[in-house]
């Protein structure tokens, strides 16, 4: 089923149809009738928001954080042009130093950000204790050119990893007792 996610994937070609398709099936799993936290790290143009928001619009809120105000910019209009500006919030913020504000109740946490071992693993080890036991994580660029990601997601070890859809990497932090 197609999705504006879809349409925007095609039209910009930062994600592909498999990385939305992943991404809905993770948002799909997220059930319950409390409020859904998602980080998307990396606005872009607004694929990955748009992805979550395909399958899910109620008790929802996505914290879209990036450091280029024109990201910010092109997935705010994105969000806008689907009508679900109410359960978007953007963030001009580093990445990694954004992570200080948050608590640990998050359940989708999306990174399409850096494509650099370096930052993509201070991503990881700022963010991953933030995702609440069994909470999702999504990484982009995990196929594809760039090998720091790759690099960076197969040495972290507080994530099982349940699939690989286009260029997209989806893991579950794994319950500790």
């Amino acid at each position: 089923m197609t999705c504006p996610a879809h349409e925007l994937a095609c039209t910009r070609r930062f994600l592909d149809w498999e990385d939305v398709d992943l991404i809905r099936e993770l948002t799909a799993q997220l059930t319950g009738e409390r409020k859904v936290e998602v980080v998307d790290l990396g606005s872009g143009s607004g694929t990955t928001a748009l992805a979550v928001l395909a399958e899910r619009t109620k008790r929802l809120r996505i914290i879209s954080i990036d450091h280029d105000l024109t990201a910010l910019h092109w997935a705010q209009q994105a969000i806008a042009n689907v009508g679900h500006s109410d359960c978007v919030e953007f963030l001009l913020a580093d990445t990694t130093q954004a992570a200080h504000g948050f608590l640990s109740n998050i359940d989708f946490l999306l990174i399409d950000s850096s494509h650099e071992y370096a930052h993509t693993k201070a991503e990881l080890a700022a963010w991953i204790p933030k995702v609440h036991n069994g909470g999702f994580v999504w990484l982009h660029d995990y196929r594809g050119p760039y090998p720091g990601v790759k690099r960076a997601i197969d040495e972290e070890r507080g994530l099982t990893q349940i699939g690989i859809k286009g260029l997209g990497w989806a893991g579950r932090k794994f319950p500790y007792e």
